[in-house]
Order: C-alpha cells, then structure tokens, then sequence
C-alpha cells in the first residue's frame, strides 16, 4: 500500500507543472506564428504606401492634363518642358508660363516638342522620386475646334 501511495504521489508531481522542452517548443511555435503575422503586415504597410504614392501621381497627372487643356484651348503652348532634374515642369504659353513642381515626383517627357497649332501628342510619365517602380503614365493628344 505504501508502495501504491508512492507511486500515485510521483505521478501527481509529474502532472503539476510543464517540462522545459515543452515551454521551449510552445515559445518557438509562437515565434513563428508571429513573425508570420508580422511579415504580412509589414507587407501590407508597403502595397498601402505604393498605391497612395501611385494615386497621388495620378492626381498630378491630371492636374497637369487639365491645365495644358485649358491654356491650349485659350492660349498658345509654345513648349512644355521639364527641368534638368526632372524635378519642375514648365508650361510656356502667351509670354507666360505655368509651373508644376513637387519634390517627390520627377517629370519625364516622352513626347515629340510641341509646335504651335491646333493638335499635338503629348507623353508624359510621373515617376515617385523615392520608389522608382511607382509611375503613372498619360498619354493624350490636345486638339483645338478653332
């Protein structure tokens, strides 16, 4: 009997508490499981950060769009260039001129120069300046009724 109750009392000690490898295994599980969870949100932050970058560039473009449409329909472009750096674009009309500039996005004009008439082509593409791989692309032609 008194060995039967020694049994029973190891066993009872046994069953308190987890064993070490068992705490060790639990933690490497939850490691993973949160460097899992943290790669997709990390993930998640940088698609959100491109494609506000991306739309912020789209409105750009149609500011630009919208404004060359209105001063060829009033005026006459006489050129529309960018800076050396990409960093301005400039829009001459009428001895006037209208300037874009925005340190995060770089210019590139990929269109023929303009002459002054009633239709042209335009090509312009806006590129983020610190994430080269987000651009947005317009491509339009610009004609007058007149």
């Amino acid at each position: 009997m008194i060995k039967q109750w020694g049994e029973i009392m190891r066993l009872r000690i046994n069953d308190r508490g987890i064993t070490l490898v068992e705490l060790l295994v639990a933690l490497v599980l939850l490691g993973f499981i949160s460097i899992i969870i943290w790669s997709f949100f990390f993930q998640a932050l940088n698609l959100n950060d491109r494609e506000v970058t991306k739309n912020h560039l789209q409105q750009e473009a149609n500011l630009i769009v919208n404004t060359i449409q209105q001063l060829h329909t009033k005026s006459t472009i006489t050129s529309i260039v960018p800076s050396n750096s990409n960093r301005t674009l400039t829009i001459y009309y009428d001895d006037r001129k209208a300037v874009f500039e925005n340190k995060n996005i770089l210019y590139i004009i990929e269109s023929p120069p303009i002459v002054p008439s009633k239709e042209f082509k335009f090509s312009l593409t806006l590129e983020s300046s610190s994430n080269a791989s987000v651009q947005f692309q317009v491509e339009t032609t610009f004609s007058k009724l007149n």
